[in-house]
């Protein structure tokens, strides 16, 4: 067969199988169920990242390792797909492998076993993640394990009133730190819902990012709740700072310092780095970070800043293994690895960019 012929062939039948994968999702007669096309990342997740019990393999290297910050971002994009089948068996995944005794999830699964620590950033994430499936789909199941869930954070994972980066079981130990990128506001916002935490409580959690220092207008990296002091890293870690920043903003807290260097730095560069020295704003490392790029996107959508969002889009979308016939069509690729990372964040910006209309 002729290789132009042949290689056209190819890109048909993958558009009819993922089209085929959309059309059956349509086909049920679910209010709920999602309409939308699968995407190249979502393609790439489901078809070399996904493992038969539905669980997300952080990495190709890793092969029995899975995290909860890998469930909570799949399960984000899926309410924000609407995609409520899909969603239910990540629930189902949530309370058969992740959850521990106590209601926090373990941070890590490892060749089987169950780390007995957990992540904050990440049980908060899932209660947030929970509350918009209740709001969309209202089953019962989603505010309840919600809130079991926030009462575990109340009970285990906070020291002197504020909420604290993990709890170890083991040790039956609550970390004294706070990393301020894991002070999700909109999910602290949540526990008032919830009515697990009073607006005062919130708002004390809060206080850490509304008093925090700037050094030329970046937030330190944590907080040292015994010694009441921040820390500052020498090297700033855009993920840090953009999950900081976006927080930040959500809690009424001023930004415009970052946004204003990430536009000019974007625009005199035309890239971004993932890491860059505070003491000179000059990139510490060479590489590009899709998951900088993802949440470049969304701190920009947040402050209607469309154009940035658009921009820094295409220049993620370059990093992208789009080719079909690629092996790992859809993912974003460290040579022959990649991370559920690197992966999950782009797919919800992307996702979030359609639901925006900012993309087509």
């Amino acid at each position: 067969m002729n290789t132009a012929i042949h290689r056209t062939a190819i890109i048909i039948f993958i558009v009819i199988l993922l089209g085929g994968c959309t059309w059956k999702q349509q086909q049920k007669p679910v209010r709920t169920e999602s309409a939308q096309p699968v995407l190249p990342g979502e393609y790439f997740i489901t078809h070399h990242l996904m493992t038969d019990q539905g669980l997300v393999r952080t990495s190709f290297a890793e092969q029995d390792i899975y995290l909860s910050e890998s469930l909570g971002l799949w399960m984000d994009y899926l309410v924000r797909k609407k995609d409520q089948t899909s969603f239910d068996q990540q629930l189902d995944v949530l309370l058969t492998q992740y959850l521990l005794d106590h209601n926090l999830l373990s941070w890590q699964i490892e060749s089987h076993q169950k780390s007995k620590v957990n992540a904050l950033v990440d049980d908060l994430r899932a209660v947030a993640t929970l509350q918009k499936a209740d709001q969309l789909w209202q089953k019962s199941v989603y505010q309840t394990t919600a809130k079991q869930i926030a009462q575990a954070l109340k009970n285990k994972n906070m020291f002197k009133g504020l909420l604290t980066d993990y709890y170890d079981a083991s040790a039956k130990q609550t970390s004294r730190t706070i990393t301020l990128s894991y002070i999700d506001s909109t999910s602290i916002k949540e526990l008032i819902s919830l009515q697990v935490f009073t607006n005062q409580m919130a708002n004390h959690q809060l206080s850490i990012l509304k008093n925090a220092p700037r050094q030329k207008g970046f937030f330190p990296k944590s907080y040292d709740i015994a010694k009441k002091s921040y820390s500052f890293d020498q090297e700033l870690n855009l993920i840090d700072q953009l999950y900081i920043a976006i927080n930040a903003e959500h809690a009424q807290v001023d930004t415009s310092t970052i946004m204003k260097w990430l536009k000019t730095t974007f625009q005199e560069e035309g890239k971004l780095y993932g890491r860059y020295e505070l003491s000179t704003l000059q990139p510490a490392v060479t590489y590009e970070s899709p998951s900088v790029y993802a949440l470049v996107i969304l701190y920009a959508l947040d402050q209607n800043e469309l154009d940035v969002a658009k921009d820094v889009y295409y220049r993620m979308k370059g990093l992208q293994t789009q080719d079909p016939l690629k092996p790992y069509y859809g993912g974003y690729m460290n040579e022959k690895d990649t991370h559920s990372f690197d992966n999950l964040l782009p797919l919800i910006a992307e996702r979030e960019l359609l639901n925006e209309s900012v993309i087509q």
